[in-house]
């Protein structure tokens, strides 16, 4: 599509907004030394840089540590954003760097998310409850697998709770379903009617069906973000692979989707990268369109 590659009369990039998993990490859930270099020298020239993952902002420390810059984070999807260590806000959660600040938090109406797990329970579908940087969840021999396949991706805290419905008067940034990827279509069709608009239903790894509240996804959350920053969403650079990217590349000003890039997510970026995230796309995006 070179047609889509045109540069001129765009705005500077001022923020680089990255997706976690199959973008900025490889397969192997390590960064590309490549990828580092390329954000460390544009965090150098002044940039803002940005994780945005439906992970736990606290299971996203370790990647921003190894990073070796300061970062914000988009976390839960757009439900929770954290601005860099020292950057002013309302609170840190016990499980994070105790100088990163929230900056927003919208989390699933109680009642709502009260509703999703007895579902999913009644099921016997594997259940995250999320709740202060800790993923709630009750174990069973016949859980345990599906408990293991998210905790291996995303090296989340895990709180093994006997029963979920303790917890329930809480207001979870969001719940998600591990599943068997052949089932979620079929789940996500079923409950689309019962929870109208009370709910946003998100797909992102092949076993997982995740709920927010309406209206929360990534580029609200980036959005917000770069309000606070007091950054125009025409500086901002998205960056991503999954149709829980859409929303965050559909509102920056340079969104770039990467070679290893789903159609639906091809179709709102306007840069392409010739490398998929095996092989430092990442990189290849900050050095054509940023240095």
């Amino acid at each position: 599509m070179p047609g889509k590659q045109t540069v001129a009369a765009v705005s500077p990039v001022r923020m680089i907004a990255l997706d976690l998993d199959g973008t900025l990490l490889r397969t192997d859930k390590s960064i590309g030394q490549k990828n580092a270099a390329a954000l460390r020298a544009a965090h150098a020239r002044g940039l803002k840089i940005v994780m945005a993952s439906g992970r736990m902002a606290a299971s996203m420390e370790r990647i921003a540590s190894a990073l070796g810059v300061d970062v914000c984070l988009i976390s839960c999807n757009g439900a929770e954003v954290h601005g860099e260590a020292g950057l002013p806000g309302t609170r840190s959660t016990a499980n994070m760097s105790p100088r990163r600040k929230r900056l927003f938090y919208q989390p699933l109406n109680a009642a709502v998310a009260r509703e999703v797990v007895a579902y999913g329970k009644a099921h016997r579908y594997q259940v995250n409850f999320y709740h202060d940087d800790l993923v709630y969840s009750e174990d069973a021999p016949e859980l345990r697998p599906w408990i293991e396949i998210y905790r291996s991706r995303t090296n989340s805290p895990f709180q093994f709770v006997k029963n979920l419905d303790d917890y329930l008067h809480l207001a979870p940034p969001k719940v998600l379903y591990v599943v068997d990827p052949r089932l979620r279509g079929a789940i996500q069709k079923e409950l689309e009617p019962r929870f109208g608009s009370r709910v946003t239903m998100m797909r992102t790894d092949p076993e997982y069906l995740e709920f927010l509240e309406p209206g929360i996804d990534k580029g609200v959350g980036l959005a917000r973000l770069a309000e606070v920053l007091g950054i125009p969403m025409g500086q901002v650079m998205a960056v991503g692979d999954g149709e829980n990217d859409i929303p965050m590349l559909a509102v920056a000003g340079w969104p770039v989707a990467v070679a290893n890039a789903g159609p639906l997510c091809r179709a709102v970026a306007r840069f392409f990268t010739r490398n998929d995230n095996d092989h430092d796309a990442v990189a290849e995006a900050v050095d054509r369109w940023v240095l």
